[in-house]
């Protein structure tokens, strides 16, 4: 199945996300509510990989004897449903924030997660880059961190991908967790260890978005805004390092922009390539197949099977198609409908893109190495997994993307009638071809070599991920 739809939702903040609110009736919530648990029970295809039925059942349960009854509005309604969707561990799924009354002036500081404290990536407020956030109006930093991963989707049992959305979106999400305020009681642990306790008034969100540049941390400063494929040299190291932060270009494009990339590479007659892959969270899987191509020395696959588990798509008048050409019926008579059936399982094993997915004639023959992290992703994941398989080493930490599984095939956005949140759901579950069977269960994709941000590598905004190679390359 050629896949080159993609969605792309927007994650900082955005004025058309956090408008409107909307005040409901018990019933309007059952409603709302009983149109999700229809959709996910009868179509979400992974459903029951990482929640039993048996827990479902008591999900279900508790959710409808008790948090039902609590919900006022649109809004309590978002973080029940993030709650309840958080157990299905699906990267692909997205409950998009509600509107508000209006536009709350939020918590100010922009903050980097590392080791699961927070740490500001900026010097504002006069606090200094890198100081240690201990606690926001008395919530321990860590506690906070922790009541914020549900808003953040990603798959298995992943936290890297959730991390970096929450950076993005600390402010927003922690509105929604615990309310607005016109200041925040901040402690903090500076640099130096000194114990700093301060009061910081909240800001909006186009003056927090304005600062956004501002951050300390590598990619605020680099490469973060570059969406066509970045080459450049380390001439000193006869080394190429190629930027990828999207596969979501036209392919056409995409593919010949890479071709003279490469050729470029081969003019140089480099012997060393790195590939930052760091913030690719997706796109067209032919861009991701005919980059991969370029390194890779054998034959490869990107799956095993793919595999649906309705004929009819659910809850269909409150959804909106996102594939051109098709509905879901006549996507699922295409592709699904004389495929293998198991346990009310339509699986297929055809891979569509399989003959693309051979070495390019023009391939780089030198020393290559892979830098991954939290927002690798979906396509950018299945990217990091062909590198895995071939033995390129794979540099940074653990993708977003899932090792074993992912979904993202025919997406659907579903808007609830009464709270009019809007849910993106993915209907194809795609079951990735992998060599090594013995990574755990829920995991992403995995560095050869982990090397995390260190708070003196943001302090100093120092890329030390990258330095890793660089010094590695040094040495040889």
């Amino acid at each position: 199945m050629k896949t080159k739809f993609n969605i792309v939702i927007p994650v900082l903040l955005l004025p058309s996300l956090i408008l409107g609110q909307k005040q409901l009736k018990q019933e309007q919530v059952f409603e709302d509510y009983t149109i999700l648990k229809n959709i996910i029970t009868q179509g979400h295809p992974s459903l029951y990989e990482y929640t039993t039925k048996s827990q479902w059942d008591s999900l279900f349960a508790k959710y409808e004897g008790k948090k039902l009854k609590t919900i006022e509005n649109n809004t309590d309604l978002y973080k029940g449903i993030t709650e309840l969707t958080d157990h299905i561990r699906d990267g692909h799924l997205i409950v998009m924030r509600p509107q508000l009354d209006a536009i709350p002036h939020l918590f100010p500081l922009w903050l980097k997660i590392i080791n699961g404290r927070l740490y500001t990536d900026t010097d504002d407020f006069g606090i200094p880059v890198g100081s240690e956030i201990i606690s926001i109006d008395g919530i321990n930093g860590t506690v906070i961190r922790k009541s914020l991963l549900k808003y953040a989707p990603s798959d298995g049992f992943n936290t890297t991908k959730k991390e970096r959305q929450i950076e993005r979106e600390f402010g927003i999400l922690h509105f929604y967790e615990f309310g607005a305020k016109s200041t925040y009681l901040v402690e903090y642990k500076t640099p130096s260890y000194q114990l700093i306790t301060k009061t910081i008034k909240s800001q909006s969100f186009e003056s927090i978005g304005r600062r956004f540049n501002k951050r300390n941390s590598h990619f605020a400063k680099n490469t973060l805004r570059k969406k066509e494929p970045y080459l450049y040299f380390v001439d000193s190291l006869n080394t190429a390092v190629l930027t990828l932060n999207t596969f979501t270009l036209e392919v056409v494009k995409f593919q010949s922009a890479v071709k003279a990339i490469f050729k470029e590479i081969k003019r140089k007659k480099c012997e060393n390539l790195i590939i930052d892959i760091r913030q690719n969270e997706g796109g067209y899987p032919l861009n991701a197949i005919n980059t991969f191509s370029y390194v890779a020395r054998i034959p490869f696959k990107q799956r095993s099977s793919s595999e649906v588990v309705t004929a009819v798509l659910p809850e269909k008048r409150y959804g909106q198609n996102l594939v051109n050409g098709y509905t879901y019926e006549t996507f699922f008579k295409k592709y699904y409908e004389h495929a293998e059936k198991k346990e009310n399982k339509w699986r297929l094993t055809k891979d569509e893109n399989e003959p693309f997915m051979i070495p390019n004639k023009k391939r780089f023959n030198g020393k290559v190495y892979v830098l991954i992290g939290g927002k690798t992703f979906s396509a950018g994941s299945s990217f990091a997994l062909f590198c895995k398989n071939e033995g390129i080493t794979l540099v940074g930490e653990e993708t977003g993307g899932g090792y074993y599984t992912q979904t993202g095939g025919y997406p659907v956005i579903y808007t609830l009638p009464n709270s009019k949140i809007k849910i993106l759901i993915p209907f194809v579950k795609i079951n990735r071809f992998v060599n090594d069977k013995t990574v755990k269960k829920g995991s992403g994709i995995l560095p050869d070599k982990e090397v995390r941000l260190a708070v003196q590598d943001l302090i100093q905004g120092r890329d030390g991920q990258l330095h890793y190679i660089l010094e590695l390359l040094k040495k040889k």
